[in-house]
């Protein structure tokens, strides 16, 4: 049994490190979690006398002690913490109550199963291939100005304000930087445009295509690593499990006072988890997008206003 816990300590801090291809893995989300709540009521309960009050305590008490422990001692970010605990508590709850319905097989061979549920399973998605799935988030606005007076917004938007913009789930709770300037070197396809969030990120984008009052797109490129260092570890925008690729404005005239704007991200999602890490980025770059898309049309329409 020691070695068991031993290795269930091992197997979780290896695959919180930074880089570490079974973070984003189904093992890690749902197995692993199950595994360690299951062990914690074989031990804590060893005779079935506790109430069900335990065992839907167990995965609530280990979420909040692997979450403290990496922020304190791993240094983990916020996003990967909101990201992991729903599915570890389902799976924390799952494997909980599995090992109180089967108290009356405990034996040797249900310590065994312990340590080779976790390998076989770890052994075995590891040999699947990793799906690279491109995802196309698009969000749109309607704004009050022509697309000609948008434009130089949609191009470059200088010294944007703490105020400006609008309330987000992941910049007001979860804690990912706003913008904070985004500013044009040159003009045309091969300009680059370098985006400043909050006082440390940082990363350019390339401009690929150039329609002036109808639209601009690029291809992201991140040339140093502060998106990672001052969002989350894990989650390098260019890494082992995300590419964020390329995106775009589109301007597009609805009446003689009215544009629709809209914005386009795409990226590459390579996990064994696609559609769960596919949720997490419709929320977190729906709320990026949402939120640029604010900027550019307050700003836009306050200037409209003036010169009419």
């Amino acid at each position: 049994m020691a070695l068991v816990i031993a290795l269930s300590a091992f197997l979780l801090l290896s695959a919180s490190r930074s880089g570490s291809v079974w973070f984003a893995s189904l093992w890690f989300l749902a197995l692993l979690p199950a595994v360690l709540c299951a062990l914690i009521c074989y031990i804590g309960d060893p005779d079935r006398t506790r109430s069900s009050t335990f065992y839907w305590l167990v995965p609530p008490g280990l979420c909040a002690m692997v979450c403290v422990a990496s922020i304190f001692v791993l240094h983990e970010g916020v996003i990967c913490l909101v990201m992991l605990s729903p599915v570890w508590l389902a799976s924390g709850w799952a494997g909980a109550f599995a090992m109180r319905s089967q108290r009356e097989r405990r034996g040797r061979a249900l310590e065994s199963s312990f340590l080779i549920i976790p390998l076989v399973a770890a052994m075995v998605e590891a040999q699947m291939p990793i799906p690279h799935e491109t995802v196309t988030l698009t969000r749109s606005v309607l704004v009050k100005a022509a697309p000609e007076e948008i434009w130089p917004y949609a191009v470059s938007s200088r010294d944007i304000g703490a105020d400006e913009g609008r309330w987000t789930i992941t910049h007001n709770i979860i804690g990912m930087p706003r913008p904070r300037d985004s500013v044009m070197a040159g003009a045309g396809v091969g300009a680059v445009r370098t985006a400043y969030w909050g006082d440390n990120v940082n990363f350019q984008e390339r401009i690929v295509a150039w329609e002036p009052g109808r639209k601009v797109g690029w291809r992201f490129s991140f040339t140093n690593s502060t998106v990672q260092d001052y969002t989350d570890k894990h989650i390098s925008p260019d890494g082992a499990f995300l590419k964020i690729d390329s995106g775009d404005y589109v301007l597009r005239p609805v009446s003689a006072d009215t544009t629709e704007l809209t914005l386009t991200t795409r990226y590459v999602a390579k996990t064994h988890v696609n559609p769960y890490a596919k949720l997490w980025g419709e929320l977190l770059m729906g709320d990026v997008e949402d939120n640029v898309l604010a900027i550019i049309k307050d700003r836009a329409e306050r200037a409209s206003a003036v010169a009419g």
